[in-house]
């Protein structure tokens, strides 16, 4: 949201109105991060950058988690890499406990030649299964389309998903991540996913996204599949997410509003913090009747 410079949208009056840092920048604000209370985004404008012709895709696997997340806070630390993603996968026990960061160099004419050496310094992975190659920059883009086109295959694109999506403080990363990942099954994953990755507070200036007061927080997700009919695992779920949330926002940390955490007008008031003055005020203007988006009970 922080490369958008520009909208147009419709109301909750029905009135279209454009919009952006310094016309109508209130509403802007309130759209970008607003959780849909504002307006329907009908058109954007975004900031581009150079793109490169190809990348350098680094898979860096680790088995203390400890040592995963210093070494991904580090990276954005110098911003030594152009992205910085990373996995949590099963091992042969079946606990999660395999920590595997993705890291990406952009190439010319975005950037210099990779440099192995100097992009890897100082990392504590295990080398043995240090995955590397050059990948033409729209392939490192849609990376994840075969993984979706199976799970469409198989059916499970359309189970329930009732995802845990967490903005944890930097220090607390570890040991908030550590009991949730601890308790999880395979079974309870279903076909998901896990990630853990950090990200630059001083990169995100939309004042409704609300993060950790950390400058590097790090995004926790827990992306599990249920299919729909299995209302008992998708309860079991939603109580464990509540859970997570409860520990991540004792230590100041926030949800990252994607997800499935059950939320009452008390928690959203808590999660917007000192910003929620300004989205009620922009919600009272843009949307006086309150027809937008009424089903998260934010309002």
């Amino acid at each position: 949201m922080d490369n958008v410079t520009a909208l147009r949208v419709v109301t909750g009056a029905g009135e279209p109105v454009r919009c952006s840092p310094t016309r109508h920048p209130d509403l802007f604000h309130a759209v970008l991060a607003g959780l849909g209370q504002c307006g329907i985004i009908v058109e954007a404008t975004l900031r581009l950058v150079r793109a490169p012709r190809t990348v350098r895709h680094y898979l860096l696997t680790y088995d203390d988690l400890g040592t995963y997340v210093e070494d991904q806070r580090t990276l954005v630390e110098e911003d030594r890499f152009d992205y910085v993603g990373g996995q949590v996968f099963a091992d042969a026990r079946g606990m999660f406990r395999t920590y595997m960061m993705e890291v990406v160099a952009y190439g010319p004419p975005a950037g210099p030649e990779p440099d192995d050496a100097a992009l890897l310094r100082g990392l504590r992975h295990d080398p043995a299964r240090a995955q590397i190659a050059d990948l033409d920059y729209y392939a490192f883009l849609d990376r994840i389309a075969p993984a979706v086109a199976a799970l469409k295959e198989s059916g499970a694109w359309t189970f329930a998903h009732p995802w845990l999506n967490l903005l944890l403080p930097g220090d607390h990363a570890a040991e908030l991540s550590a009991p949730a990942l601890d308790a999880l099954t395979p079974a309870a994953l279903g076909p998901g996913v896990i990630q853990l990755y950090p990200i630059r507070r001083d990169r995100l200036t939309s004042p409704l996204f609300r993060t950790p007061d950390d400058p590097v927080p790090y995004l926790f997700d827990v992306l599990g599949a249920v299919p729909p009919d299995d209302t008992a695992a998708v309860g079991r779920a939603l109580a464990t997410n509540r859970a997570a949330y409860e520990a991540a926002a004792a230590v100041g940390g926030t949800q990252y509003p994607m997800g499935c955490v059950p939320f009452d007008r008390a928690d959203w008031r808590t999660q917007f913090g000192s910003a929620w003055p300004q989205l009620a005020a922009a919600k009272r203007t843009y949307d006086p009747h309150g027809i937008l988006t009424p089903g998260q009970g934010i309002f």
